[in-house]
């Protein structure tokens, strides 16, 4: 029978896996299909599994540990030949994960806060304007002395990357631009590196009541590539379905515990005001989803535009500024 949960279905190895003896999972496999097993361990039991192994996507010591007290617990034994459970992913085996999956699945997940917030609100227009465009015909503005410091770290999966156009460091730089306006400094975190690679291949679905949501698997997927970073926002490029240009997740529960606010940007839909990344940490510095702004100039107005001839999203309000100092006591 073919496996139903949107983490299993349609991967040719755990396909085969469900159908053949022959095509079992063991200790020294590796590949996607190891990531996804390991996923699920979690998610269902919390089964702890070593980093290595789930960075590498490994059928380790540690996930083979996993296996056998997944199949204990249910007392998963194919008595045809066993008289007790083993580390190995068969056919009973992976019809259990997969099961237990889909019902997992089907539990409402919360949606992005771009998606939730309303749509702006029509207010003093004409003013905003003229303030905005005398921004952008004289010198910068010096810093208006709210201060404090925005930290952000970056992960970017081996898919967006091979697509080779997103432009993170013009994204950063609108970011940094805007909140020195306000005298706030962006600090871009580099470990070992300017972002983590992550081996994550499949495009993010994300929308209301939609219970294929992947969020939580790319969330994780950074987790495991990076560890805590508490004061920190995470923010995640990779190619996700729709014509969003980004989307920020909070209250979302991975492995029993709430993560802080995180971020992630489209790859393959880009705003040419480059304000995506500044927009999403608007939203991840307020306490929940709120009203986009109505002025066009804002780089929290509600979308932004592939097009040449529109209004480009340049000013940081100080409303906005003001919440996005405190941010880190939010992650």
């Amino acid at each position: 029978m073919a496996l139903s949960s949107s983490l299993f279905r349609g991967n040719p190895a755990l396909e085969a896996c469900a159908l053949q003896d022959s095509a079992h999972i063991a200790r020294g496999a590796a590949g996607e299909h190891v990531a996804k097993i390991q996923f699920a361990l979690f998610i269902l039991d919390r089964l702890t599994i070593d980093r290595a192994e789930l960075v590498s996507h490994k059928y380790g010591p540690s996930t083979a540990a996993a296996v056998l007290a997944y199949k204990k617990k249910r007392k998963i034994i194919n008595h045809s030949y066993q008289s007790a459970a083993d580390n190995i992913v068969g056919k009973l085996t992976i019809a259990a994960l997969d099961k237990d999956m889909k019902q997992r699945e089907l539990v409402p997940k919360p949606p992005g806060d771009c998606l939730l917030s309303g749509p702006s609100v029509p207010g003093a227009f004409n003013s905003f304007v003229a303030t905005a465009a005398k921004a952008k015909t004289v010198a910068p503005n010096p810093p208006t002395g709210i201060g404090g410091v925005v930290r952000v770290f970056f992960s970017i999966t081996t898919k967006a990357e091979l697509q080779d156009g997103y432009p993170l460091l013009a994204e950063i730089e609108r970011a940094r631009d805007c909140l020195f306006e306000h005298g706030i400094t962006l600090s871009v975190e580099i470990r070992n590196g300017f972002a983590d690679r992550l081996q994550f291949n499949e495009p993010i679905i994300n929308s209301l009541g939609n219970p294929v949501d992947n969020v939580d698997q790319i969330r994780k997927a950074s987790e495991d590539a990076r560890p805590g970073l508490p004061g920190i926002l995470r923010v995640i490029v990779c190619q996700m379905v729709g014509r969003k240009f980004g989307e920020t997740f909070r209250n979302r529960t991975i492995g029993g515990r709430i993560v802080p606010p995180f971020v992630l940007l489209n790859s393959e839909f880009v705003d040419r005001s480059n304000a995506t990344l500044i927009h999403e940490m608007i939203h991840a510095s307020k306490d929940a989803p709120v009203r986009h702004d109505p002025e066009p100039f804002s780089v929290f107005f509600e979308t932004g535009s592939i097009s040449l001839g529109n209004v480009e999203r340049t000013v940081l309000k100080k409303e906005h500024a003001d919440t996005l100092r405190r941010i880190s006591s939010k992650l």
